[in-house]
């Protein structure tokens, strides 16, 4: 198969659904008790860093096309804000409609100074807290899964330092490069969560931010894609497996979203040539709609829901599994598609 050497066409907004699903499939799968033997293989290749890594791509192109207007950084900060906040802002009211509705509000007194805090943390940056009055409802998280999103947003905000990086030596961008992930060794291997600074700590962009600056590093220096297009994409998959029995089997050094660096890096290179192989297949299945960022966000608040309501097992799955989709399509129709369009019509102007 013919591997494209343009970065042009690509399939990312397939991979982003592809680690959309795997996020919301397998959280569906632990919580609601219930997967189907096809879908116990998503843990392998997981969804969150394959995000991060797309994100410090995808970014890096649009922080450059920034440049192209008068007031770069207000354009830039204006087109993110419309990527990530209308959508989540409907989502933060949709899953205070479901605890509505749900009656679980009758069952507990609200301290309105926690209400308030942690309205306002989900309406600005810190969407990782969770207020005490939420503690029953479901997991005792409303959407644990926003913690990337707080993530992302430390990302954003940091770019320009990013992209300055970038413009170095490549000597120099490696020494960064190893110096984050050294931090992120450090959180998968010894952070026990044990204290509030510890804890805290996973929530900030440090052990994550190698993940984002691979991404940035093949934006900038695409003349790197080259060779790992030229890489058989089935001996690669395979090595990654192996690595997979070896990690999480015998050696217990990190998967999921603590995924240790070879395996993320392997990770990657299976990324980029599943985005440049066969480079139309994305448009041609989606049409340019892309529902992955409704799917990830709405999930967890439909999990609780449903646990809360009506427990555990198939059935519940399956409604989970298919009220998110759908409610992602629609967030994707009424309100990201939309902004986005605002987007591109608006950002010339600022």
């Amino acid at each position: 198969m013919n591997k494209s050497k343009s970065s042009s066409v690509n399939n990312f907004d397939l991979l982003r659904l592809f680690a959309a699903l795997q996020v919301a499939l397998t959280h569906a799968a632990i919580y609601l008790e219930h997967e189907y033997f096809i879908f116990s293989y998503l843990y392998i290749v997981p969804g969150v860093p394959i995000f991060f890594f797309l994100s410090g791509y995808l970014i890096y192109g649009s922080y450059e096309s920034s440049f192209k207007n008068p007031n770069p950084l207000r354009n830039f900060y204006y087109k993110r804000f419309l990527r990530l906040y209308p959508a989540l802002w409907v989502c933060l009211f949709l899953s205070l409609g479901l605890v509505f509705v749900s009656g679980y509000l009758n069952t507990v007194e609200v301290n309105k100074i926690d209400a308030f805090a942690w309205l306002l943390s989900q309406l600005t940056f810190f969407q990782f807290y969770n207020a005490d009055f939420l503690r029953g409802f479901g997991l005792g998280a409303l959407n644990g899964a926003l913690w990337t999103v707080s993530v992302e947003l430390q990302f954003y905000f940091l770019f320009p330092l990013v992209y300055k990086i970038m413009q170095q030596r490549k000597i120099i961008i490696f020494l960064v490069l190893i110096f984050f992930i050294i931090l992120n060794i450090f959180n998968s291997i010894s952070n026990n969560h044990d204290s509030f600074m510890m804890k805290m700590f996973s929530y900030t962009f440090v052990p994550w931010f190698y993940m984002f600056l691979c991404g940035a590093f093949f934006a900038r220096f695409k003349e790197y894609l080259k060779p790992i297009l030229n890489i058989n994409i089935f001996i690669l998959f395979l090595v990654f497996i192996g690595t997979y029995i070896l990690s999480d089997y015998y050696l217990g050094i990190g998967w999921g979203n603590s995924i240790n660096p070879i395996s993320y890096f392997l990770m990657i290179a299976i990324v980029i040539n599943f985005a440049f192989l066969m480079p139309t297949l994305s448009n041609r299945l989606l049409k340019k709609n892309d529902i992955s960022y409704g799917v990830y966000i709405f999930h967890m608040p439909i999990i609780n829901f449903i646990l809360y309501k009506y427990g555990t097992g198939e059935i519940q799955y399956l409604i989970a599994i298919i009220s998110t989709i759908i409610i992602g399509a629609l967030s994707w129709i009424l309100i990201e598609r939309p902004s986005l369009r605002m987007k591109i019509n608006q950002a010339r102007k600022i």
